[in-house]
Formats: C-alpha cells, sequence, structure tokens
C-alpha cells in the first residue's frame, strides 16, 4: 500500500540518481557511496506495450486496479504502455483518469 506510511520524500527510479542526492542533501548525508547493483533493463516503452498485448483483458484489469494508486502517485499513464484497448479502459470501472 503505497500510502500506508507518512513519506517525506519520494523519489522515482527514472530519475533515481537526482532523487537520491536531494535525500542525501535533505537530510544532511555526506560521504554515502552507493553501488547501483542493477542497471536500466534497456527495455523500451514499445517492448512493454507489445508485452501487454499478450495479457488478457482481465489481468489487465486486475493489474490496473492493483497499480492504480501507484500511476497516479508517481504519474505514470495506463494509456502510454497498453495501447489500442479503448474499450478496455472504459470497461475497468475502477480506473480512474487523471
Amino acid at each position: 500500500q503505497v500510502c500506508k506510511f507518512q513519506y517525506n520524500f519520494v523519489g522515482k527510479y527514472e530519475s533515481f540518481n537526482e532523487d537520491f542526492s536531494r535525500f542525501l542533501k535533505h537530510f544532511n548525508i555526506t560521504n554515502w557511496n552507493i553501488e547501483k547493483r542493477n542497471g536500466p533493463s534497456g527495455l523500451q516503452k514499445w517492448d512493454y506495450q507489445k508485452y501487454y498485448t499478450t495479457l488478457s483483458d482481465d489481468l489487465i484489469c486486475q493489474l490496473i486496479r492493483l497499480y492504480n494508486d501507484d500511476f497516479r502517485l508517481f504519474k505514470y499513464k495506463v494509456h502510454d504502455y497498453i495501447v489500442n484497448r479503448t474499450s478496455l479502459f472504459q470497461n475497468c470501472y475502477f480506473l480512474k483518469t487523471s
């Protein structure tokens, strides 16, 4: 649950280096050595779009329901990753549009 805790800092993977630098500065932390253990996947948006075309409508609706708060909080657009499924979005009654 995204909002279970009261956060005072939120960073995103896409801007990890910048966000982590702000985090360290915010908490006045110096001499922190972080090793990047995992690099970017190398996948592009169209790779994800292709993957999502293989999923059933029901499964996509379940994923949207499960991660809807995350999509809104981190300003991800479901329509950027799941394309050509307009009727699906109309039928997912729980999908909140911004």
